[in-house]
């Protein structure tokens, strides 16, 4: 096929045809990378709204324990002041967790509410060199301290990471999974736990309390620009080769003619 001053003819051959499927493939994945972002950032933004709706607002006693997924998902992020009477003898290391870019864990210490109700608590960051519990760099300030941190969910295992064994008492854990952190503490643990923001009296200066995550957008719309410039340079960049290579394998065509 010949037009004007370019011969295409090479675009039949075989590399040329594999050529046009990486392209388009390439195409079709860095839209859809992008797409993915997008997606994520509309959850980021309507996560940071719910954050910002119930961390802002006025805190609550600790509600009646959850029965259903939908009444704990209505509860995430709920601030909540309780009265924590420390179980220290059933504390746990939440292990390989950073503070600051900073490797460490983080201590779970459970906490009797109003006589009865066991509440597991994330008290906050300990550098990575510390001892088995009870954590004696953590010792709480007072047996009984006011509390004031939102309710977070169970954490559970995705595709990938660590396994705690099913069975013993753990004194380190991968994960808050509040199922298994049950079995070895005395009681019913509620089934949900409170991350702590704040308490009086305060901690000297271990554990170091987390902050709540950031309200920004994160990173997810610079990275979909970034997906979808990738497409357009291929859908760009990939023809302008294939004019280019026709005009230079035009004159090469006519050079053959001539000298057949």
């Amino acid at each position: 096929m010949q037009v004007g001053t370019t011969d295409y003819s090479f675009v039949r051959r075989p590399r040329w045809i594999a050529g046009h499927l990486i392209a388009a493939i390439a195409v079709v994945i860095f839209v859809l990378a992008g797409l993915w972002q997008l997606s994520r950032l509309d959850e980021r933004r309507a996560t940071n709204a719910t954050i910002g709706e119930r961390t802002l607002g006025p805190a609550i006693d600790l509600p009646a324990a959850p029965q259903t997924d939908a009444e704990i998902g209505a509860l995430e992020w709920q601030l909540v002041e309780i009265d924590a009477e420390w179980r220290t003898e059933d504390e746990v290391i939440l292990r390989a967790r950073s503070l600051r870019g900073v490797s460490g864990h983080d201590v779970l210490t459970p906490a009797t509410v109003d006589g009865s109700e066991v509440v597991m608590v994330n008290r906050g960051w300990v550098p990575i060199d510390v001892e088995d519990p009870p954590v004696g760099l953590a010792e709480p300030a007072s047996p009984t301290t006011e509390v004031r941190g939102v309710l977070r969910t169970t954490e559970e295992r995705g595709s990938f990471g660590p396994v705690d064994p099913p069975d013993g008492r753990l004194a380190r854990v991968a994960r808050v999974d509040l199922e298994r952190l049950d079995q070895q503490i005395e009681g019913d643990l509620y089934p949900m736990w409170v991350q702590l923001l704040e308490q009086t009296p305060g901690q000297p200066d271990y554990p170091r309390l987390r902050p709540l995550p950031s309200l920004d957008d994160g990173p997810h719309l610079s990275y979909a620009v970034q997906w979808f410039i990738f497409a357009t340079v291929v859908v760009v960049g990939y023809p302008t080769l294939l004019v280019r290579t026709a005009q230079t394998a035009a004159p090469e065509g006519r050079r053959r003619r001539v000298e057949g």
